[in-house]
């Protein structure tokens, strides 16, 4: 080969490799460009999801706050499910029998927000708060008033935990000090850090002095070894706060009003419902949206993520700051933050442009065609098993955390590095399940999830956890993508919002009721591990099972109709004089083809 020829191969690899990097680098930018008229529904979903994030993780709290028991805690925790359940269905009916999307998910959002911001107006319970104090006086517990169940409480044995600890002198020591002893005058002291909780086991006596009740503390125990009671160190009182005294279940207790439980319950319940069915008939309207402006339902969630990443770490912030600021826990900034949020997320819901298939006049034997195909039944039950897992998951994997000691921090970090791995893949998760296939991507969600059931159980460090969270892009956020855009493919025309609505209700709400329900037994039964265990293997034969039929009968059914949409959206962007480059795959109802130049987000 002569030199020219050499130089003229040389020129020729350099001038492939240049138009293969600016090619590379045209096709990045294509795909993070922002389709202008899409930035208003990825708005929506950033708001929405953000705002009613910045307050569900308070709720409980908010309970807790207005003196609702536990075990009225667990009741209305009980009932969610099924407003859930109810919920997303029936207002995907009512928008496919008259096409109105928007005027559905406006009326379920603006509900929500007011119905939520209604729970700040239940009527709390009388508050009887107890309190450590020792010093100059005998250490006791004393109760801000006398109950019913004082006496009761008599001769028991309790762990208690001390916090919110204060010194009541001007010159406090350096080094607070609580001291164990015994019968021989013998004491054992520790010195603690009054910013954090202090255990205390050990028996109750009750005491009456004039109007006031407390208790002594006798018999304790601590780090193995018995002791007959506790005094403070130092002349300086201290007072604290206690927690973990039992409720005073008197029916004539002034904190048992129940007025209280069965107005939260009424509220609850009913905001649950439109919650539920803001969130489902947001993923139709999303589908509805990108169909006619050509996008791709993953990308659509990217804002979506990011809300749900940073907005209750704001509420957070401002719950702390303004609890700090009136001497108690006070959860009111969260639902008005939220709230804000939805108010914005309802006027840009008004400024989407969204053409729905109208249901037929026969919508009752639309229904039935929905809920009797067999293979939307087979599809309904891969979403409920792998909403199980997703339940118990989420259910369950705080608790583990905590008996593995990991630190509370550690808690939320789990949730931000889940955001954080998936908001890059929500780019591609579009192409990745027209890539795979959505039936791929099921088999694969039952897999990693195994993988992860797997992993938990046999972990002994808490950190370990991470590694498996960042799976959870492929159980959740991929596999959701592929879930909702199964649904145009199975729906009957017209009946989109309700077959998405449905998807919805039977992977978060049944799904998750069921795995949180069993995983609660098992754990009670046989531990946690045993739990993550079972669901790995649930995992593993559900996946085996669906692959099978997805072979021998799924896939019959379901091509030729995913070809037909395909088709079918080809040929209405010819009509409307667009260049087609086909795909072997349609993803939801997105466009099937594009042009070479709108490869906007």
């Amino acid at each position: 080969m002569s030199a020219k020829e050499k130089e003229a191969q040389a020129a020729a690899a350099a001038a492939t490799s240049s138009n293969s990097a600016k090619n590379w680098k045209e096709r990045l930018k294509g795909e993070l460009r922002w389709n202008k008229k899409l930035i208003v529904l990825k708005l929506v979903l950033f708001f929405f999801q953000g705002g009613t994030m910045g307050f569900l993780p308070f709720l409980t709290l908010h309970m807790q706050q207005l003196g609702i028991t536990v075990k009225e805690i667990a009741i209305v925790y009980a009932f969610l499910p099924i407003a859930s359940l109810l919920g997303p269905p029936t207002s995907g009916l009512i928008a496919d029998k008259f096409g109105r999307y928007k005027i559905v998910v406006i009326i379920n959002i603006i509900i929500t927000t007011i119905l939520h911001c209604c729970l700040l107006y239940v009527p709390p319970r009388d508050k009887n708060s107890l309190t450590f104090t020792c010093g100059l006086q005998e250490p006791r517990l004393t109760w801000d008033t006398c109950d019913y169940c004082h006496d009761d409480r008599n001769n028991s044995s309790l762990d208690l935990v001390l916090q919110n600890c204060k010194f009541l002198c001007e010159t406090p020591p350096k080094e607070p000090k609580l001291c164990y002893y015994t019968g021989h005058n013998t004491s054992t002291c520790h010195t603690f850090d009054m910013n954090t909780q202090l255990h205390i086991n050990g028996t109750i006596s009750s005491l009456r002095v004039n109007d006031t009740c407390s208790h002594r503390w006798v018999n304790l125990t601590h780090d193995e070894k018995s002791y007959q009671g506790v005094r403070c160190f130092h002349e300086c009182p201290i007072r604290c706060q206690v927690k973990g005294m039992p409720h005073c279940e008197h029916p004539e207790d002034p904190s048992n009003k129940p007025d209280t439980f069965w107005i939260y319950f009424a509220i609850r319940i009913t905001a649950t419902f439109f919650l539920a069915s803001a969130f489902t008939m947001l993923d139709a309207t999303t589908l509805a949206v990108i169909r006619d402006h050509d996008g791709d339902f993953g990308k659509q969630r990217v804002l979506n993520m990011i809300g749900q990443a940073v907005v209750p770490l704001i509420a957070g912030i401002l719950v702390d700051f303004h609890s700090s600021s009136i001497g108690y826990s006070d959860y009111m900034p969260a639902l008005y933050l939220g709230a804000s949020f939805n108010v914005v997320a309802v006027i840009l819901v008004g400024k989407l442009h969204c053409n729905a298939d109208k249901a037929g006049d026969n919508i009752l034997s639309d229904l039935k065609k929905l809920i009797t195909k067999p293979e939307i039944d087979l599809f309904l039950v891969m979403i409920w098993v792998l909403g199980c897992n997703w339940g118990f998951i989420e259910s369950y994997l705080f608790v583990y955390l905590i008996e593995l000691n990991a630190p509370n921090y550690m808690l939320g970090l789990t949730l931000t590095v889940g955001c954080i791995v998936g908001v890059p893949v929500m780019y591609v998760t579009d192409k990745i399940v027209d890539k795979l296939g959505r039936h791929m991507v099921f088999i694969i969600s039952f897999a990693t999830y195994a993988i992860r059931q797997f992993g938990y159980a046999n972990i002994t460090d808490p950190w370990l956890v991470f590694p498996f969270e960042m799976l959870e892009v492929f159980t959740y956020q991929i596999m959701w993508v592929a879930a909702v855009t199964f649904c145009p493919i199975l729906a009957p025309k017209g009946l989109l919002a309700t077959m998405t609505g449905l998807a919805g209700a039977i992977h978060y709400s049944v799904g998750r009721g069921v795995g949180a329900l069993l995983g609660g037994y098992l754990i009670a039964q046989y531990g946690l591990s045993f739990a993550f265990s079972f669901f790995g293997y649930v995992c593993v034969i559900g996946g085996a099972i669906y692959t099978l039929v997805y072979i021998l009968y799924i896939k019959k059914r379901t091509q030729p109709r995913e070809k037909e949409l395909n088709i079918q959206n080809i040929q209405e962007n010819a009509d409307e004089g667009k260049p087609m480059i086909k795909k072997e795959s349609l993803t939801g109802v997105i466009v099937a083809a594009k042009t070479e130049k709108n490869e906007d987000v």
